[in-house]
């Protein structure tokens, strides 16, 4: 006897994704993959335009990591900054204060950063805050954070920042070849994008996306709402203070203003949103746009304070006006297309 075997829902909407995308595509990646890697060797390659390329590397894994949960998710949170400012205090106040390697910290930071993002997410997610609710809600987060590190001098040296010392050890997260950061950053990126690719394609991921187009439905289909939503801010947290580890040892010096600021998290959002928040590659694509612009920008501008803020805000009402689906989602109802940017 014949035995019809049936699909799940979620199986039979799987496209074959980049997997799919066809020989072409992977040897164009595969190009641009070694040509990044080479980069740095380029003879007499000005360290400035490798750092541009890090903040671009160090940007795309913000906002890929926000879109876990923001775009996934809809879950538009404009406190991301917080987990940034957690992850960089915490590897930074354990080197300063008790020599304990950055790389160790790291990894206390993204365990914080995790704990904070259950303990935060939870009532919010609990009491069911959504949609602009949520979004203050997170814009109260952060301004809290903020203030907490301006106000606690004692712990995060408030507005005069904290000084980290240079000592040439690998072991400490410090190099004396700076490209190492260029190294370490990128593979940060492709971390990050690798999970953020393997979540949409997963059933976790399409559990994401059933809750946040309808979570009613979503519920009565068998998905936890709560932990669903849950466990995509805590990745997107978690990432985000994995970035910030990056930047104190990057920068050696970090301040609430830096990485706590509302303004960092609207950057992130901005990026997320101009590249595409439905796809995978959306961040990266923003941020190899708008990081170069705000670089000439600082540079040619540098006397109007706020013009950037301005700037992006504008960006961001444009692309909401014109473009509601990013750069990346003019090409989402193709179908090859659709394959290759994981939409």
């Amino acid at each position: 006897m014949k035995i019809n075997k049936t699909k799940s829902p979620s199986s039979s909407l799987r496209s074959p994704g980049f997997s799919g995308a066809g020989w072409r595509i992977h040897l164009a990646v595969a190009v641009v993959l070694l040509g990044l890697i080479a980069l740095p060797f380029v003879p007499e390659m000005k360290f400035y335009y490798l750092q541009v390329i890090i903040l671009i590397f160090w940007f795309a894994i913000l906002g890929t990591a926000w879109g876990i949960s923001g775009g996934y998710g809809g879950q538009h949170s404009v406190g991301n900054a917080a987990f940034v400012g957690l992850g960089a205090y915490s590897s930074t106040l354990l080197f300063v204060n008790y020599g304990i390697s950055p790389w160790i910290g790291l990894f206390v930071g993204v365990a914080l950063a995790a704990v904070f993002a259950l303990v935060i997410g939870y009532p919010v997610f609990r009491f069911g805050l959504r949609g602009d609710y949520f979004t203050l809600a997170s814009v109260a987060f952060g301004l809290v954070a903020f203030e907490i590190g301006q106000g606690a001098a004692w712990l995060t040296g408030g507005s005069q920042g904290v000084p980290i010392s240079y000592v040439d050890d690998p072991l400490m997260f410090q190099f004396a070849d700076r490209r190492w950061f260029y190294f370490i950053a990128m593979a940060l990126w492709l971390i990050t994008l690798f999970v953020s690719y393997r979540i949409r394609r997963s059933r976790f991921g399409f559990q994401i996306l059933a809750v946040r187009d309808d979570e009613a439905a979503a519920s009565r289909g068998g998905v936890s709402v709560l932990r669903t939503k849950l466990t995509a801010f805590v990745i997107t947290a978690m990432l985000t203070a994995a970035a910030g580890t990056f930047y104190a040892q990057f920068f050696l010096f970090i301040d609430p203003g830096a990485v706590m600021h509302l303004s960092l998290s609207v950057q992130i959002i901005v990026i997320a949103a101009l590249g595409g928040m439905g796809s995978f590659m959306g961040a990266t694509l923003g941020a190899l746009v708008l990081v170069p612009v705000s670089q000439v920008l600082a540079s040619e501008f540098a006397g109007i304070p706020g013009l950037d803020l301005l700037l992006y805000g504008l960006i961001l009402v444009l692309i909401m006006m014109y473009m509601p689906y990013g750069l990346l989602g003019t090409l989402r109802k193709k179908p090859k297309w659709r394959n290759i940017i994981g939409w």
